[in-house]
């Protein structure tokens, strides 16, 4: 129960002392492609695809949110997975709704005005400094659909 208080308090310091919180995006530089592997259905998970590697991430660190921009192939609605863990034993950590209006130049003259990252209402604490990965599915059939994709995190949360 005490590590449950103190993640509660660590949570609730961050909304009221962030004079030690930082606000970090991984991976640094390029985002990686979150695309579809061309599943034959609409809503078949694709394979996940590495964020970062084990080791990079800040330990903890608090996973506060995404940001998914330059859509590619079409125009679709899904889900983008979180995931933490090595290949093969990934766990989902959070499961987040993201749509592509439109694609192309025109996405890129829209994403100036409207690109916003898409926050977490709650952080999620990742300890360790596991590998981070996203898979996604999609509205659409077989395609390589989808954008790029950074992850927010957050470090120092509550200290």
């Amino acid at each position: 129960m005490a590590g449950l208080k103190t993640e509660v308090d660590q949570v609730f310091l961050s909304t009221i002392e962030t004079i030690n919180t930082r606000q970090v995006v991984y991976p640094v530089g390029a985002g990686v492609a979150a695309v579809s592997d061309g599943a034959a259905v609409a809503w078949a998970w694709s394979a996940y695809v590495e964020i970062v590697a084990a080791a990079v991430i800040a330990n903890p660190c608090w996973l506060a949110g995404i940001h998914f921009h330059t859509n590619a192939v079409e125009t679709f609605y899904g889900d983008l997975a979180i995931a933490r863990g090595a290949i093969g034993a990934e766990v989902d950590l959070a499961i987040i709704p993201v749509r592509s209006i439109v694609v192309g130049v025109t996405a890129m003259v829209i994403a100036t005005v409207t690109d916003l990252p898409i926050q977490l209402p709650v952080p999620i604490k990742i300890v360790g400094a596991p590998r981070l990965a996203v898979r996604i599915r999609k509205s659409t059939g077989a395609s390589a659909a989808g954008g790029t994709l950074k992850v927010i995190c957050l470090t120092n949360l509550g200290t």
